[in-house]
């Protein structure tokens, strides 16, 4: 597999990544709206919780499109915040190949502007032990990403990480302090002390 080859496949993983990620802020949002609208009073402690919880989406065939499962997600009215504790994702892309991503927690911000000028959109902070796996198809081979912090940007359909990222595929593996990734612009930028090791033999194959 060559670096561009590498960059594309990348590119997909990312992409059904932001895709999961948006779904995700969507159900959750749409689960607790009743909930929300019916406590108007601003309170500093969770104002609602659910354990164990399991949303599915199927598709028009009746078949499971996505999974969102947690052991407990809890919302903070103040910050208007929702954590998420083992967060875990399982769907399957446009190119109908599944799809797993997992962390020990998760932050859904809504409407975060970071700085004057930014667009203001909704955000997903991944935190420690995030691993994304999209399985091997007819049209590519496995494709691992690990890394302790993710965000991902659903609205803009963008994705980033100032922290160590590893990436794995069975004839290349990559690592960088830093990673930004923008599916509208087809782009993937790796920050700082970018390694990458291509095994020739697999890709002769």
């Amino acid at each position: 597999m060559t670096a561009d080859r590498i960059r594309v496949w990348l590119s997909v993983a990312l992409l059904g990544l932001v895709m999961l990620g948006g779904f995700w802020i969507y159900e959750v949002m749409r689960r607790n709206t009743e909930d929300q609208a019916s406590n108007s009073r601003v309170r500093t402690e969770p104002d609602y919780f659910d354990e164990h919880f399991n949303f599915v989406r199927l598709s028009q065939s009746g078949n499971t499109n996505y999974r969102v499962t947690g052991q407990k997600l809890t919302h903070f009215p103040q910050e208007d915040e929702f954590e998420i504790v083992q967060p875990r994702i399982i769907g399957i892309d446009q190119e109908k190949t599944p799809m797993n991503i997992r962390a020990d927690r998760a932050i859904v911000k809504q409407k975060v502007q970071e700085k004057r000028g930014d667009p203001i959109e909704d955000q997903i902070h991944l935190i420690d032990n995030v691993e994304v796996v999209r399985a091997a198809s007819a049209l590519g081979v496995e494709v691992q990403l690990k890394t302790n912090k993710l965000v991902l940007f659903p609205d803009s359909e963008r994705m980033r990480t100032d922290d160590a990222i590893e990436l794995k595929t069975p004839n290349a593996y990559i690592t960088a302090i830093g990673m930004e990734a923008d599916n509208a612009r087809q782009s993937i930028r790796f920050l700082h002390q970018l390694r990458a090791t291509i095994n020739k033999k697999a890709q002769a194959q």
